[in-house]
């Protein structure tokens, strides 16, 4: 399936070396135009048996702060189309060789079975914040939890914000109900008016439900989904 995204610049390296997004199906085909934090036109995948690594070419060894949100704009979308185990952003190895036998050839069973288990499914970000800058109070987010566990696969605690008047909660969810989920937000948001803001994130490539030894912390300034 295609996949798209964006792009960089920072300390160049003397060869091209490969920019590593994540993990997907061995089947994932590149959109031929895709971009991200490499070099534009080099967007490809590198497969050993069940798995790939979703790749470009780069001559740098430094991100840049934009460099952040393109690589998450590119799993997001993938996200949104196929299960994919994101790496975090920065992730650059020399070459092909590197990643078949330090990446793909060693973790191939956990990546393929996590994988597995995220077919059909993204991640989704509720942002609830309280206007008048109260810190959230816990019965609201108790609320949350419970209107929304019956259309989700897992849920876990958002990564912090930062602000003491927002809350964050991550939502494992079939992307076939997505429908569903803002139907129990929106429920939730008429009987919280003018108290509680809700905001829904996503698709978003699963960060909060990938094993956390393979992730730094990401940025979190999504766009509001619909």
């Amino acid at each position: 399936m295609p996949v798209p995204g964006e792009q960089s610049q920072g300390a160049r390296l003397r060869a091209p070396a490969l920019y590593v997004y994540g993990i997907v199906p061995a089947d994932v085909e590149v959109d031929e135009h895709a971009q991200g934090v490499g070099e534009p036109g080099t967007m490809r995948v590198i497969r050993h048996r069940e798995i790939a690594a979703l790749v470009s070419e780069t001559d740098r060894t430094t991100p840049r702060p934009a460099d952040g949100a393109a690589h998450e704009d590119l799993l997001d979308a993938v996200a949104a189309e196929v299960p994919v185990f994101p790496l975090p952003c920065g992730t650059v190895v020399p070459d092909r060789a590197a990643i078949l036998d330090d990446l793909l050839k060693p973790r191939h069973d956990e990546f393929a079975h996590t994988l597995r288990e995220l077919e059909g499914r993204a991640e989704y970000l509720v942002e609830l914040r309280y206007p008048d800058e109260e810190r959230p109070r816990e019965p609201d987010v108790r609320a949350l939890v419970e209107a929304l566990t019956p259309v989700s696969v897992r849920l876990s605690p958002g990564r912090p914000t930062g602000r003491r008047d927002t809350a964050r909660l991550a939502v494992l969810a079939e992307t076939r109900r997505a429908g569903e989920l803002e139907r129990a937000l929106d429920t939730l948001a008429e009987g919280w008016a003018g108290r509680i803001e809700l905001r829904l994130f996503g698709p978003l490539a699963p960060y909060d439900f990938t094993p956390s030894d393979h992730q730094a912390d990401h940025k979190s300034d999504h766009k509001p989904s619909g």
